[in-house]
């Protein structure tokens, strides 16, 4: 049997599924199975699982009683055809916190999904940084004075506490803690919906650094410019290089000091037009 829980894309889910009942059960086919839903589109399972069309919210509950969902089963379903097909961030965000409840139920993904809030804090990835620098023994008031906005004491120890509970921190043999290997894995879509609410939270603090950090203590600046598309796309991959750059150099700096924060952002602030012939707008 093929266990919905362990997905989050439902294209990927109904591919192993139908592969799955192929090999097993005899007789299993696109027909069979639109007959069961009570669908009678010939194609519409082929498209959907060739990624040609999304599957209707209509058809959402015909897809379980063809699949044999149970109750719970069912409703994951139902969420995560909702969170692949849904575009808007905030209604993405709410249908996978509700994926991540239901799957809550179960210790093996209970675990796994706990390493999914490291960016739901915008600080977690601060104090990851900060504990390895800074010997404050215990002293979280000493540990939250160090960060930029300001926390509090009690954010700084519940940091520190997720941070070693999920592995991305560990305390050496002399007590000092040491940052680990801790990755977080998950299909992209998942990643991007809670990094996008990690960005916003960035993009915040860094209009408010303009009037809280004194400008010979920061660098924020920003270009306009007009380019093709093949030169944004470039200035992308730049931007890219430059970023692995900067982690080169702060892996191998054996000092560090302070923790700092690089933003960067490539937006386009225009739509794009096709020129004709002559080179002119159509």
């Amino acid at each position: 049997m093929i266990d919905i829980f362990k997905y989050f894309d439902y294209l990927e889910y109904l591919n192993d599924f139908y592969s799955n009942m192929k090999s097993q059960v005899y007789g299993f086919s696109h027909r069979s199975f639109l007959k069961k839903a009570g669908i009678s589109s010939p194609n519409y399972l082929v498209r959907i699982l060739k990624g040609q069309r999304k599957l209707s919210p209509k058809f959402i509950a015909n897809f379980s009683r063809a699949i044999n969902h149970s109750g719970k089963e069912a409703e994951y379903f139902r969420l995560l055809v909702l969170f692949k097909n849904e575009k808007r961030p905030e209604e993405k965000e709410r249908y996978l916190r509700g994926m991540l409840t239901a799957r809550n139920s179960r210790e093996e993904f209970r675990i796994h999904d706990q390493k999914l809030k490291f960016f739901k804090k915008w600080y977690y990835p601060v104090i990851r940084e900060l504990v390895t620098i800074v010997d404050f023994n215990d002293d979280f008031n000493l540990l939250a004075s160090r960060v930029i906005p300001r926390i509090t004491a009690v954010q700084a120890r519940n940091a520190v506490h997720y941070l070693e509970k999920n592995g991305f921190i560990k305390k050496d043999a002399h007590g000092r803690y040491r940052q680990t290997d801790s990755v977080i894995s998950s299909g992209p879509e998942v990643h991007s919906t809670i990094m996008a609410d990690y960005h916003k939270k960035t993009i915040l603090q860094s209009a408010r650094a303009v009037d809280e950090i004194q400008s010979e203590e920061r660098d924020i600046s920003s270009l306009t410019m007009s380019v093709s598309k093949e030169t944004y796309r470039e200035i992308k991959k730049e931007i890219q290089g430059f970023r692995k750059r900067l982690l080169s150099l702060a892996r191998n700096d054996n000092n560090p000091e302070l923790v700092c924060f690089a933003g960067f952002q490539l937006l386009p602030k225009s739509k794009g037009y096709e020129k004709d012939n002559r080179g002119g707008k159509p």
